[in-house]
């Protein structure tokens, strides 16, 4: 369904469009919220504020062609206020053991395995850098929105975007290089040791 049909059927008081909107929209948002709070509860709770919000602000929504955007501009803000309240750490929840990686290696769900363990690298590396960095390498890479899209969600100029982008990237290399770098001296001690 369109989102401008969406739109004005829950400005008309139809709650079944809020929900066939929170069926088109939640699990895109739920996962960029993900990435950007690095947890899952805070990423919950992100996406209940994201809607909430929606559903009492859906009739100050001037342009239902932007409804999408409208959206991630919510949810990521609600991730910002989540980030800014706590501390940045990867959960338990999301850290696969190395353990349980080689039981699954015996199975064929191995390939399930590497998956997982490359996401969670990959939140690793995105908790490492800043909210303000980590929002536009989420919504570019992930959502694969356009720095006018980006520009748009976040309220700023496309010129801000492409800044952050680049010094996202430049961040992200840096903690790639550091960890290579902890790796390598690390085998290095318990080498000597052994």
């Amino acid at each position: 369904m369109e989102d401008k049909e969406l739109v004005s059927r829950i400005k008309t008081g139809d709650k079944s469009a809020f929900d066939e909107l929170y069926d088109k929209y939640h699990l895109s948002l739920y996962r960029n919220a993900y990435l950007i709070t690095g947890r899952q509860q805070d990423a919950e709770d992100v996406l209940q504020e994201t809607f909430v919000t929606a559903f009492f602000h859906m009739k100050e929504l001037k342009n239902a062609d932007s409804l999408k955007a409208w959206l991630f501009r919510i949810m990521t803000r609600q991730a910002v206020k989540s980030c800014k309240k706590g501390t940045r750490e990867i959960p338990d929840e999301t850290v696969v053991e190395q353990s349980d990686l080689r039981t699954l290696a015996d199975h064929e769900e191995y390939d399930h395995a590497e998956r997982i363990a490359r996401r969670n690298e990959m939140q690793k590396l995105l908790s490492e850098i800043d909210y303000k960095h980590r929002e536009v390498i989420v919504l570019y890479y992930y959502e694969e929105m356009s720095v006018s899209e980006i520009a748009k969600t976040l309220g700023c100029f496309e010129g801000t975007v492409k800044s952050r982008l680049h010094a996202a990237r430049d961040l992200m290399k840096e903690v790639l290089v550091n960890t290579e770098t902890d790796f390598f001296v690390q085998s290095r001690e318990v080498a000597r040791h052994a």
